[in-house]
């Protein structure tokens, strides 16, 4: 299968090379701030790889996730932004919503995004919006299906509390007119966490199997940790409670792969090439 022959310099990298940075200026803090700092990452590389993907996959929803992209990836890795930033997003809210209550899905295109084979050139002209986001709307239907890929738990429990508040976030959204309402621009933010969130779950559900032997992907290790971080967010986003008890949100288990990644010299972001060894520098054994 395609899937399971790409190395990690075939990922179509766009975050990845600050993010080696930002983690190691993290490790120096400790395992608890590099984990949750390096799971926000990795869910905005996910983020990144799939929707730079859907730009050429799925031409009907590519202005959609223009406009989406610029909303999640600055503010899960520097929170805040302008009123202008958001209001592209928030012009598609009618649609978004419908999209999400039909669970309108492009079947072919979202898995020609999320494989990254045999992607069409990108348009030469827009095509007009239509149909949503994918990725999100495919969310309720991606869910029924992780226990049969053997998912765990931490990952059951962090997708539905994400597809609860999802539910949540549309609700008001379908109540949201203009960027002038003072509730737009928290859920704008909110729907690119969600996104995040979304591209998180289809990147690994399509490619676990193949990354398994891969530390940062074994028990879905980087997916748990950004799950967590996602939906903790998201609920700071929306004003509900933290859906998960205070002693999970630590980021302590999976800073210590990064640890171990980092003193090994692999990738520190699953979707990333190895870190450089410094001239000089002498290889860690373990």
């Amino acid at each position: 299968m395609a899937t399971e022959s790409m190395g990690w310099e075939d990922w179509p990298l766009q975050v990845s090379e600050p993010a080696g940075r930002d983690l190691r200026a993290a490790l120096a803090r400790g395992t608890g701030p590099a984990g949750r700092a390096g799971a926000l990452i990795a869910a905005a590389e996910a983020a990144a790889v799939l929707g730079g993907r859907s730009l050429r996959a799925l031409p009907a929803e590519a202005e959609v996730v223009r406009a989406v992209l610029p909303v999640t990836l600055p503010q899960l890795l520097v929170p805040g932004l302008s009123l202008a930033a958001v209001e592209p997003l928030v012009g598609y809210f009618p649609q978004l919503v419908r999209g999400f209550a039909a669970e309108t899905v492009d079947q072919a295109g979202l898995a020609a995004a999320v494989l990254g084979a045999d992607l069409p050139p990108e348009p030469a002209e827009p095509v007009p919006a239509r149909g949503g986001c994918s990725a999100v709307q495919a969310l309720p239907a991606l869910l029924r299906t992780l226990p049969g890929r053997g998912a765990p738990k931490p990952v059951l429990d962090g997708a539905n509390a994400l597809l609860a508040a999802g539910d949540e976030l549309h609700r008001r959204m379908a109540e949201t007119r203009s960027v002038a309402d003072p509730a737009a621009r928290a859920l704008a933010e909110a729907y690119g966490t969600l996104y995040a969130g979304a591209a998180s779950l289809h990147l690994w559900a399509a490619h676990a199997d193949a990354r398994a032997a891969h530390p940062l992907w074994t028990q879905a290790g980087w997916l748990q940790a950004a799950l967590t971080e996602l939906a903790v967010r998201l609920s700071g986003q929306l004003g509900e409670p933290i859906p998960y008890a205070l002693e999970a949100l630590d980021g302590r288990r999976y800073g210590a792969l990064l640890v171990l990644a980092a003193r090994t010299h692999a990738p520190l972001t699953p979707f990333g090439r190895p870190a450089p060894q410094r001239p000089g520098a002498e290889r860690t054994s373990g």
